[in-house]
């Protein structure tokens, strides 16, 4: 299927929340589907034919759930991280979403009911990312759906591959139909010569999207959120940090919290530490304290 964007997913979202609307307006009335939608059904008497807009998904907190998904299956990175429990939540509540609906008629249909559904699409993919990258909990095996959106691809695309005999072509696990399946060995090996996939960053030095979000940041405050998040990764937790820098822990807190004093060596040891690029991390750490000691004697934050 085509790649949409995040907020053609999140916009698809809302119309899922305003059929599950309906379906509360008959089973439990008015009172109790406006306190779960926010709003009233109108004239109409129904949700389904609302305008998406209408709703607001801060109400509701799958919808990060979701954000988090669509970045982690299409833009994988070190910044982009999820647990087996988030996986497991955008399943069931996928499972749990109208497969028909409006009160009126009782049949109206929507694009979030079929396979070519943006968020089904996007929990699907979020499966398949995960089964790639934990294979230890497998094993784990690959449809040609799950394989289509890994790699940006038509099923009809893996299908071809599945019947291509040459070094190039894709090979089944013998006796699967229905569906037919891959292992992981095999999807990975066939995914990694497709040009649409982008695979999961091993280190962050290959990780081109949080190359691009530190090429990005301009202010000190940001830079610091993102030494926070990598200080997990690179020490194990923030507590040991500290001493495997052989700084204090005011110095680590003052870089977190974007108001150290700029020292070159100090920036280039963060940057092996995290496996950054140096110099790009350099400059940037030197750009943003700048930033923030000119804000500060302008009287404007960074």
């Amino acid at each position: 299927m085509a790649r949409f964007t995040k907020n053609q997913m999140l916009d698809e979202l809302r119309a899922i929340f305003l059929f599950e609307a309906d379906h509360i307006l008959m089973g439990a009335g008015g009172a109790v589907a406006e306190a779960f939608i926010g709003f009233g059904s109108g004239d109409a008497g129904e949700y389904c034919h609302r305008p998406s807009s209408d709703v607001d998904l801060s109400r509701f907190q799958i919808a990060q759930a979701f954000e988090n998904g669509y970045e982690y299956a299409f833009c994988p990175s070190f910044l982009n991280r999820i647990g087996e429990g988030d996986v497991q939540d955008l399943i069931v509540f996928m499972l749990g979403t109208p497969r028909i609906g409006g009160i009126d008629s009782g049949g109206e249909l929507h694009e979030f009911m079929t396979p070519n559904g943006k968020c089904q699409a996007v929990a699907d993919a979020v499966h398949a990312r995960w089964k790639l990258e934990w294979d230890t909990f497998g094993p784990h095996d690959f449809t040609t759906r799950e394989l289509a959106l890994l790699a940006d691809m038509t099923e009809g695309a893996v299908r071809n591959a599945l019947a291509d005999k040459t070094e190039n072509g894709l090979r089944a696990i013998p006796g699967t139909k229905n569906p037919v399946m891959v292992e992981h060995a095999e999807a990975l090996r066939w995914l990694k010569g497709r040009r649409g996939f982008i695979p999961s960053p091993e280190r962050a030095s290959e990780d081109r999207f949080l190359t691009e979000h530190l090429q990005n940041i301009q202010s000190s405050k940001a830079l610091g959120e993102l030494i926070g998040r990598r200080l997990w990764s690179a020490f194990g937790s923030p507590e040991k940090a500290p001493s495997a820098l052989g700084w204090s822990a005011e110095e680590l807190e003052n870089w977190r919290n974007g108001t150290q004093i700029f020292s070159e060596d100090k920036a280039k040891q963060l940057a092996r530490a995290f496996d950054f690029d140096v110099p790009l991390f350099v400059g940037k750490a030197l750009e943003v304290t700048l930033r923030h000691s000119l804000s500060i004697k302008t009287g404007e934050r960074s």
